[in-house]
């Protein structure tokens, strides 16, 4: 029973809740009541939401280019040797971090073996890190770029497999990956046994891009609830794959033209290291994320509205505006270093064209294209660090199997049992 007491000042009965919570004022209700509320999937939520995150993808890409140009300018000093070894240290941590964190995802840290294969990978990752942003080794990023595509076909056509022999050879494909790329990587070297290129510019832009992607990715955490926005895991991993395809082309596009083209004619001829002449190129370059960010909230918008590749959490995928938030460290270290790594094996592609003798737009337009491609599954490689990945395909039995399990002699109730069995194990 609840208890009545009496209040000395306007003596009224108070009523004092012993075991329920108290009530909520009336603003706070109201803004609760906002902040639960869904949005509508309506044609101008989703417009809105798309421009939304264009707005936050450039506002958060134009400050960290900005301070990125800046710090590379007031590096880019005669020092080359001690710029080498800070740009390598730090490429080594960030690719090492990278390395680590997607093989504990995906090997596991459970036995001794396992925790071995996973430093095996961070120190191979920190070595191929290090050796790219301090040298700019193109052979090893040929050869990771390569491992990467064969492994990404390698795990469709395991996803694809409807026998247990198709995904037995996929996963054969899969371990060959790796052989693959060295191969890859060592023909690159016998054709260009160059590991170091001419530029020395390209350890001061390394270290300014170690910056660089820490505001970006700060900026996205802090800012991705700022006005409408998509949730991204309101989809399976599956649909996350869908909706970085349908964005490539107008990224890819995009980056081409005002990362690659304009960018480049608006600097000098030669690779400068004034920021005035960094500024405006850097500032326009953004304007192609916030096109991939447009385009990749429409695209989600458009799979969740068909009412495929949901997740088993079954959230909206439209979510209202929820204020600005403190960052996330976990978040913003792996993106980061996602982010940074990519954006090196750029600048080191870079630095190998203008050796070549290509010009400062020639040079940008190729190595931004390659960039936009990779750089589209930022946020799947994440999510792979994450320890998400495909859902568990779906095997057929074999025929002979169902054909001598269906004319096995058994009494008749065994043979009702295991037809009920027979159903549910076709599908493994």
């Amino acid at each position: 029973m609840v208890p009545v007491t009496a209040s000395p000042i306007f003596a009224t009965p108070t009523v004092v809740a012993t075991e329920t919570c108290a009530p909520v004022a009336g603003s706070e209700r109201a803004v609760l009541e906002v902040i639960a509320k869904p949005v509508e999937p309506t044609l101008s939520n989703q417009l809105r939401t798309a421009v939304a995150h264009a707005l936050r993808d450039y506002v958060g890409q134009g400050l960290g280019r900005v301070i990125g140009a800046g710090i590379y300018c007031a590096l880019a000093t005669p020092n080359e040797a001690g710029l080498r070894i800070a740009a390598g240290v730090s490429g080594a941590m960030m690719a090492g971090q990278l390395a680590r964190r997607l093989a504990a995802a995906h090997i596991g840290t459970d036995t001794v073996c396992q925790q071995a294969g996973v430093a095996f990978c961070t120190v191979l990752g920190a070595a191929a890190g290090g050796a790219i942003s301090a040298l700019g080794s193109n052979q090893l990023i040929v050869g990771i770029g390569t491992c990467t595509l064969l492994s990404a076909s390698a795990s469709l056509l395991k996803r694809s497999a409807e026998t247990p022999e198709a995904r037995e050879r996929a996963e054969g494909m899969q371990l060959s990956a790796a052989t693959f790329g060295v191969l890859s990587g060592t023909l690159v070297g016998s054709i260009d046994p160059t590991w170091q290129v001419d530029t020395q510019l390209l350890p001061a832009r390394n270290l300014g891009l170690v910056a660089e992607a820490t505001v970006i990715e700060v900026c996205k955490s802090s800012f991705e609830r700022i006005g409408p926005s998509v949730d991204r895991h309101a989809l399976n991993f599956e649909g996350r794959i869908v909706v970085a395809l349908a964005g490539m082309v107008p990224y890819v596009v995009a980056t081409v033209v005002f990362n690659g083209y304009l960018a480049g004619r608006l600097q000098p001829a030669y690779d400068s290291t004034q920021l005035r002449d960094l500024v405006g190129p850097a500032l326009l370059g953004a304007l192609a994320n916030a096109i991939r960010g447009a385009s990749n909230a429409l695209a989600a918008c458009l799979v969740r509205r068909a009412k495929r590749f949901t997740a088993a959490t079954g959230a909206d995928c439209l979510r209202p505006h929820a204020g600005i938030r403190c960052p996330k460290p976990r978040q913003v270290s792996d993106k980061a270093c996602v982010r940074y790594f990519l954006s090196a094996c750029r600048n080191a592609m870079y630095a190998r064209l203008r050796d070549a003798g290509f010009s400062v737009v020639d040079a940008n337009m190729i190595s931004q294209a390659v960039y936009a491609c990779f750089a589209q599954c930022r946020d799947l490689i994440a999510d792979l660090m994450h320890g998400s990945g495909w859902t568990e395909p779906q095997l057929r039995a074999p025929a002979n199997s169902q054909s001598t399990r269906a004319h096995s002699p058994s009494d008749s109730s065994a043979s009702g049992a295991s037809v009920g069995s027979e159903s549910t194990s076709i599908i493994v």
